[in-house]
């Protein structure tokens, strides 16, 4: 790993943690907000039917969209979890088919659904999740971070077969399930700190293990976005690391499960 990339990384957890730490529910919202536009900006540049205009147009939209669902009750927020769990879900068949990919993707109407579908919901996760318990929102964060860190380090180590080489070719099946199995640590840790016992922190533990997998398919279909527009990186805003898109593609797709679901285990 790279000196710059270390450093970054390094910054961006102080940044986190203070945010985590000192930051009122108002202004973590307000960074969630900043970040999901700023990845909203990256992913319409992969997307070839949002360039120009198209481009603003759909951040303004974003954010209208992204104050509708403040308002929310409830029953509504889940609705637009589990929405966003419906487009993760087709993202994986979108995927799992590449380099076959159906001519309504590049239409810029379904650009700009796919992209607000998947990012204005994990906003709402994530100021959902801080207004139930800051240690919800660590947790939700933990379990990715311990993920992705799991997975490279056991695929770096033990990796030989490639989970889905026509998107990603560097992820394997080992990498996946040292994630999963990181993401479940997490879990136990987290579960434990937030005094659940039994079967609640069983049924948390097995959260943290399906949030990660579907923080893989985010990745994976990122990944897919980024081959199509011929680009390593969604883009160059953090040195070592690429674009705010290349960092939390995996938390965008994690985020609506955990909130839709994590809440109500705690509650038990």
């Amino acid at each position: 790993m790279s000196e710059t990339r270390l450093v970054t990384a390094a910054a961006l957890l102080g940044l986190v943690s203070l945010l985590l730490w000192r930051g009122s529910p108002l202004v973590l919202q307000g960074v969630f907000g900043a970040i999901t536009l700023l990845a909203a900006w990256e992913w319409a540049g992969l997307s070839r039917g949002l360039r120009g205009a198209r481009r603003y147009l759909l951040l303004i939209a974003l954010g209208g969209i992204m104050l509708a669902l403040h308002a929310l009750p409830a029953t509504g927020a889940s609705v637009a979890f589990a929405l966003a769990l419906l487009w993760w879900m087709l993202a994986l068949g979108l995927v799992v088919r590449y380099p076959a990919v159906p001519d309504w993707l590049d239409h810029p109407v379904a650009q700009a659904i796919i992209i607000i579908v998947a990012l204005a919901p994990a906003w709402l996760a994530l100021t959902r999740l801080d207004q139930a318990s800051r240690g919800l929102l660590l947790l939700c964060l933990a379990l990715v971070w311990a993920a992705d860190s799991g997975a490279y380090a056991v695929g770096r180590r033990f990796g030989r077969r490639k989970l889905c080489p026509q998107v990603s070719p560097g992820k394997t099946l080992e990498g996946g399930c040292g994630g999963l199995v990181a993401a479940a640590v997490a879990g136990l840790i987290g579960g434990i700190a937030l005094g659940l016992r039994g079967r609640w922190l069983v049924a948390l533990v097995g959260l943290t293990v399906a949030c990660a997998a579907v923080s893989v398919v985010g990745d994976l279909a990122e990944s897919l976005f980024k081959r199509r527009a011929g680009v390593k990186d969604s883009g160059r805003l953090l040195p070592g690391h690429g674009g705010v898109l290349d960092r939390v593609d995996a938390l965008i797709a994690a985020a609506p499960l955990f909130a839709l679901t994590a809440p109500l285990l705690v509650r038990g």
